[in-house]
């Protein structure tokens, strides 16, 4: 299971690149990330700090995943009627 330890300057895209650079799944890279926030318990302002981060993180790799998964299928769909014609 591949784990992300966010840098206090490491944005939402840096995280989706260095997924992409691995080779990782961005499926795999969304459960490991909802994971991490249903898994921590913030006791201080920083760690709250972190865990919106980890939020919003989620948020835009489930968007990046969502768009992904929308282009696939209409790559699909392009296909499947270039066979009908």
């Amino acid at each position: 299971m591949l784990r992300f330890e966010p840098e206090p300057s490491l944005d939402e895209r840096a995280i989706c690149d260095r997924a992409r650079a691995g080779g990782v799944d961005p499926a795999d890279t969304i459960r490991d990330v909802h994971d991490e926030i249903k898994d921590s318990d913030p006791d201080g302002i920083d760690a709250e700090k972190l865990q919106l981060r980890w939020v919003r993180t989620l948020g835009y790799l489930s968007g990046q995943y969502r768009k992904l998964m929308k282009d696939t299928d209409i790559d699909e769909m392009e296909e499947e009627l270039d066979l009908l014609q």
